[in-house]
């Protein structure tokens, strides 16, 4: 009898468990953690301030950097690296041998309007329009140059949320007609190399542009000279063979007396056919064709 009672209980107990597990909740696993990504912070109007001048020109950060002078000196280039740090943004300073060859500035805004962001700075460096047909207002230029009165070339470009311009010492004409002669008959390579992105294939293996920060239009057309396409704002370069047999470019100035005479200061009397003019060296042709409003220059290597 004892024995029958005590299978009875434990069989009771074991159903009786079974009803209190059954009862019983799960435990509520904890939520997870979401931990927010922190956007970086647009520049303030302090920051912009600090970076830019008149007309987008460097701004009070920049004093005592001088484009086309001497290397920024060690106390000017640690100001200006903690201000990119504290303020998010990329600036390189870019030295040629003993010269400041050019400045950039990279700045990516983030979050859902980013391109706000970008296009609002680019507006601080007469980034112009496109005219349209269609839509009188226009579409806005995304890759553009201009020159300043400053001696300031702007090169600048907006891709979505990104904004980068690179700031470089205006090319005289002189200083242009000697970039142009010291290519020509060169092995496309070291030219390449020493252009580093400012050399951009058209044609693989024959058409190149090489940038220049000169004002291939006048001043007195306006803005609209940046959004000329980019083979009538620089070099237009042809070669075969890794060689650079031709460079063509368009003088556009508002002065064609000056272009006259500077040509010739740097050429010599050339030979003149209506309004062909023609000067024939050892090594290379160079051709003109001059009227009231342009001259397109080409030099052709022998």
């Amino acid at each position: 009898m004892n024995t029958r009672f005590g299978l009875w209980l434990i069989i009771a107990g074991s159903v009786l468990g079974m009803v209190v597990a059954a009862r019983t909740p799960d435990p509520i696993a904890p939520a997870p953690v979401v931990v927010k990504r922190t956007e970086r912070p647009w520049l303030t109007r302090e920051a912009k301030t600090q970076l830019l001048g008149p007309d987008g020109t460097p701004g009070p950060l920049f004093a005592g950097v001088t484009l086309g002078g001497s290397p920024p000196s060690a106390e000017a280039r640690a100001r200006i690296a903690e201000f990119a740090r504290a303020n998010h943004v990329d600036i390189r300073l870019e030295v040629s041998g003993d010269e400041l060859r050019a400045i950039r500035l990279s700045v990516t805004f983030g979050g859902c309007c980013g391109y706000e962001g970008a296009d609002s700075l680019a507006s601080r460096f007469h980034r112009p329009k496109r005219q349209s047909r269609i839509d009188s207002r226009g579409d806005w230029v995304d890759d553009w140059s201009i020159a300043l009165d400053r001696g300031v070339n702007i090169r600048a470009r907006v891709r979505v949320n990104r904004f980068e311009v690179r700031w470089e010492p205006t090319l005289s004409t002189t200083e242009l007609l000697e970039t142009a002669d010291g290519i020509v008959g060169k092995q496309r390579a070291g030219v390449t190399k020493a252009a580093a992105e400012r050399w951009i294939e058209l044609e693989h293996g024959h058409r190149y542009i090489l940038e220049v920060p000169y004002p291939f239009r006048h001043e007195s057309y306006g803005e609209y000279a940046a959004a000329l396409p980019d083979s009538t704002a620089n070099l237009q370069i042809a070669g075969e063979h890794g060689r650079i047999d031709d460079v063509t470019f368009t003088l556009r100035d508002g002065d064609i007396d000056d272009v006259k005479a500077t040509m010739r200061a740097h050429w010599g009397r050339p030979h003149v056919t209506g309004s062909t003019w023609t000067w024939k060296k050892h090594d290379r042709t160079i051709t003109a064709e001059v009227d009231d409003y342009s001259s397109v220059v080409t030099i052709h290597a022998l």
